[in-house]
Order: C-alpha cells, then sequence, then structure tokens
C-alpha cells in the first residue's frame, strides 16, 4: 500500500490481449499518477512516486492501463473523483457542459420539443439545466460518481450525450454496452473523447491528454472508436478530433448532420464545442 492509500494492479510485462479489439498489446510505458490534463495550463501537483503503466495494442492503437482494473467504485471516488478533482479539471463544473448544451442546442435545438434525451456520465446535472432553459422538454442526467445522478434510469432515450467520458473506462466494451443500453434502436450517440494525434508517435505518454489523476485509463484512435462501437451496429464519423457520433439508422432529428454523410463531413465548425 502506498502513503497515498491505494494499490494499483503492477506492469504486466507479457503481451495481453487489447481491451477493445483482442489484439496483441504491449508495455508502452509509464508516468506518475498525479500526471494531470491541467498541466498544459503550468498546473503541476507533485510527483506521487506512484508509476502507472500503459500499453498499446498493435492491431487498432489503443493506448490504455490495468493499474486500476482490480479498484472498486469506492476506490475511484476517494482517489480520483473526490473534493480534489477540480484541480486537474478546471472545465468540469460549468465550461464544459455550457459548450456542450450549446453544441447540442445549435445542431438540434428544432427537434427539441419532442427528444428524450440523456447525458450519460453529465456530473452535477449543469448540462442537462442548460438544456431546459434552451426549451429541451425531456433531459436526464446519469454520473454514477455524482450523488444527486446516481439512479440508473429505467428507459431509453432518442439521443444520448457523452462528454469526457469514454476515456474514463477501465473496461471500454463494458462501458459501451452500458451506454448503448440506454439508446432506443435508432438512437443517436453524441460523445467526445480526443483521439490520439498524429504525432503521437513521437509524442507518447508526454501527450497533454495522459493523465491518470483525471482517471485517463483508455486513449482512444478513430480505429479503435470503430471497432468498439461496431460491437452495437453502430458506425462512427467524428465532427474532429474530440467529437464523434455513433449511430445505426439515422433518426429523423439527425438527418440534417448525418444525413449521407459522416459527421466528418458535416459543415458544424462554427458550432460551440464542448
Amino acid at each position: 500500500m502506498s502513503e497515498l492509500g491505494f494499490r494499483l494492479r503492477p506492469a504486466n510485462p507479457q503481451t495481453r490481449p487489447c481491451k477493445v479489439c483482442g489484439g496483441v498489446s504491449r508495455p508502452f510505458g509509464a508516468t506518475d499518477f498525479n500526471r494531470n490534463c491541467e498541466e498544459i495550463r503550468g498546473n503541476f501537483l507533485p510527483p506521487s512516486g506512484i508509476e502507472v503503466p500503459y500499453r498499446r495494442c498493435e492491431a487498432c492503437g489503443l493506448v490504455y492501463t490495468e493499474a486500476f482494473d482490480d479498484w472498486t467504485h469506492a476506490d475511484f471516488e476517494a482517489h480520483i473523483y473526490n473534493a480534489d478533482y477540480g484541480q486537474v479539471d478546471a472545465d468540469y463544473a460549468d465550461i464544459r457542459p455550457a459548450n456542450g448544451a450549446a453544441f447540442i442546442g445549435k445542431l438540434f435545438g428544432a427537434s427539441k420539443d419532442g427528444l428524450a434525451v440523456l447525458d450519460y456520465g453529465g456530473g452535477s446535472g449543469v448540462m442537462a439545466a442548460r438544456l431546459r432553459e434552451a426549451g429541451f422538454a425531456d433531459v436526464v442526467t446519469y454520473d454514477a460518481f455524482h450523488p444527486d445522478h446516481r439512479e440508473r434510469p429505467d428507459r431509453r432515450f432518442d439521443l444520448v450525450t457523452c462528454f469526457e467520458t469514454l476515456e474514463h473506462m477501465p473496461d471500454p466494451v463494458g462501458g459501451a454496452a452500458d451506454i448503448a443500453s440506454f439508446l432506443t434502436d435508432d438512437g443517436l450517440l453524441v460523445f467526445s473523447t480526443l483521439t490520439q494525434p498524429a504525432d503521437f508517435d513521437a509524442q507518447g505518454l508526454g501527450w497533454w491528454y495522459v493523465g491518470p489523476r483525471n482517471g485517463h485509463v483508455t486513449l482512444h484512435t478513430h480505429k479503435s472508436l470503430a471497432i468498439l462501437w461496431a460491437r452495437h451496429q453502430r458506425s462512427v464519423g467524428s465532427f474532429n478530433a474530440n467529437l464523434h457520433a455513433a449511430y445505426g439508422a439515422v433518426p429523423a432529428f439527425a438527418r440534417h448532420v448525418i444525413g449521407p454523410q459522416t459527421p466528418r463531413d458535416a459543415r458544424t465548425r462554427d458550432a460551440a464545442e464542448p
């Protein structure tokens, strides 16, 4: 047990099956537990002395750690999603949910009266509140790590939003299945997670988005996202490196966004982005 009061699964030097595609993954390096995504803004925490090992898949490029795979929900709450979390994610409380609501409102505001919307991993519910203020009639927040929104909805939704959540999932396949369980048959998922940049080979674990203190345990590529959502009969298109949509049969309310094009081709660059 470390001085911080927790234990991580030790590094495994052997090859392992990738968590998403089952391909060969190998050790990729390690970084300190206190490394966080606010370092890009100059916010450095003192080194913890606890190394977090990451692996990389040779087939789909997924970078992930198994270090937290033995942790319980309570462990994550105590050591990552605790009262100090705002120090390593300054945009979490207000900026990101406000931008997310603006983005969804711009894309789907014309259908706001008839849409059932779930904000999965929605924290304190700020984004849902902003959408209601904008006239969306049916918006629900679900976040297993927030005391006000832990109750699981018992229905499905036309639109599920999931901003900055997939990178936090130590079980990406199980997490995606949970998200998919809330979608109607032709429901649309709009989500954000930053995919690895073109120069990731050069940056490696120096990439700013690698932040174990933030709970960033699974770092996707476009290929890993496509494989992940194909399990649920959904294609993935991307607005940019951070914003994506997963869809099967395109619902009527989203045809102006997806239509015959993927979101990568849609003209949405002037939209507010989370």
